[in-house]
């Protein structure tokens, strides 16, 4: 977990955006900070590791109901969050590239998570293999296996929907989630990750959040709630970086 963090925010570039006035109260509520509110106009990601759900800074509007309504069901006592904001200009196709990049496995596997004591990179995920992908008008459901050592193979739906200059996707287990073949750690639908991304005013606005629902205990939560945020997290991170390289491959085409 050394790597991920500070490589990943510089991997990715910093546009400053225009916020008309009016449009971060729509948007977000009293628990975004004014500096948050500053290095989201600088063009950086702010993220949070924020508990429960009840603590997100975003408000529930048309854009983000889908994304409220998918993390409730879960209900994740484990929860962080990821808010970036795109200039529109420039990044006119954002949603198709999104939709194509997240089908593709490279985008999971070539995730740098930290380096080991021998000095290799360990990656995010191990492995991921799509087994099905089924097409129903805008939506897409992805059936794919995932490994995420410690843990075992599990089995994750990606949902995916685009109408217009709205995109949401999100990503839950389907199968419980194991530790080394000894026990199950996290219940099936009990894990998940969802983002928002929808154009409003001038810019594009991308809005993550990412949990787990499993037993509290006092003396390893916290332990367990920064390792579940930093994978989450660098999960994002990433995302926006492969994000930058698919745009750049679009401009260049």
């Amino acid at each position: 977990m050394i790597l991920s963090v500070s490589f990943l925010l510089k991997a990715f570039s910093q546009q400053s955006v225009k916020i008309m006035e009016g449009e971060i109260e729509y948007l977000f509520n009293e628990r975004l900070s004014e500096l948050e509110m500053i290095s989201l106009q600088n063009g950086e990601v702010v993220c949070n590791s924020i508990g429960k759900l009840k603590y997100a800074r975003i408000n529930q509007i048309p854009e983000t109901r889908q994304l409220i309504d998918s993390v409730k069901k879960v209900n994740p006592n484990h929860l962080a969050e990821i808010i970036k904001i795109l200039p529109y200009e420039g990044y006119e196709d954002l949603t198709e590239i999104v939709s194509e990049m997240l089908k593709d496995e490279k985008s999971y596997t070539s995730i740098p998570f930290y380096v080991n004591n021998e000095g290799k990179t360990v990656y995010l995920y191990a492995d991921a293999k799509i087994q099905s992908i089924v097409q129903n008008n805008e939506k897409e459901i992805i059936t794919e296996k995932f490994l995420m050592k410690p843990l075992d193979y599990y089995t994750a739906e990606i949902e995916s929907e685009k109408m217009g200059n709205y995109f949401f996707y999100s990503m839950k287990n389907k199968t419980r989630v194991r530790y080394r073949s000894f026990f199950s750690a996290i219940g099936k639908e009990k894990m998940i990750a969802v983002i928002s991304i929808f154009h409003y005013g001038e810019n594009w606005i991308i809005y993550a959040l990412g949990g787990v629902d499993i037993i509290k205990l006092p003396f390893i939560d916290k332990k367990v709630d920064r390792a579940f945020y930093k994978r989450i997290k660098t999960f994002c991170l990433f995302t926006f970086e492969r994000l930058e390289e698919f745009v750049s491959k679009g401009a260049e085409n």
